[in-house]
């Protein structure tokens, strides 16, 4: 298992994890496949919630609450036609999203 990114404090704690995914979802939403991996990595990692960055497709950001575990799976789209300075743009918002979430 090996996630695209993971953040991790002074302490070497892991804090954030990040998949990133190179397809557009259908009407119906993002592969379910795609939320057991990121609960596999969140359980590896000790983590009450990872986020699946997806290239823009139909469906908005969701979340997801993993009945049981109280792990919290994030789906995020960027719009990747965008001019590269709102596509920065629209990373660094996410990016302040994801510390937020993993805030004690």
């Amino acid at each position: 298992m090996q996630p695209d990114l993971v953040w991790y404090e002074d302490s070497g704690v892991p804090r954030i994890v990040v998949d990133a995914k190179y397809k557009a979802g259908s009407r119906e939403g993002y592969p379910n496949g795609d939320l057991y991996q990121m609960l596999a990595y969140c359980t590896a990692l000790g983590l009450a919630g990872g986020h699946l960055v997806y290239a823009k497709g139909d469906v908005p950001h969701r979340r997801h609450r993993v009945q049981q575990a109280g792990t919290v799976l994030y789906q995020h789209a960027l719009d990747l036609d965008r001019k590269p300075s709102e596509l920065l743009q629209e990373v660094q918002v996410l990016a302040r999203r994801m510390v937020s979430a993993a805030r004690p």
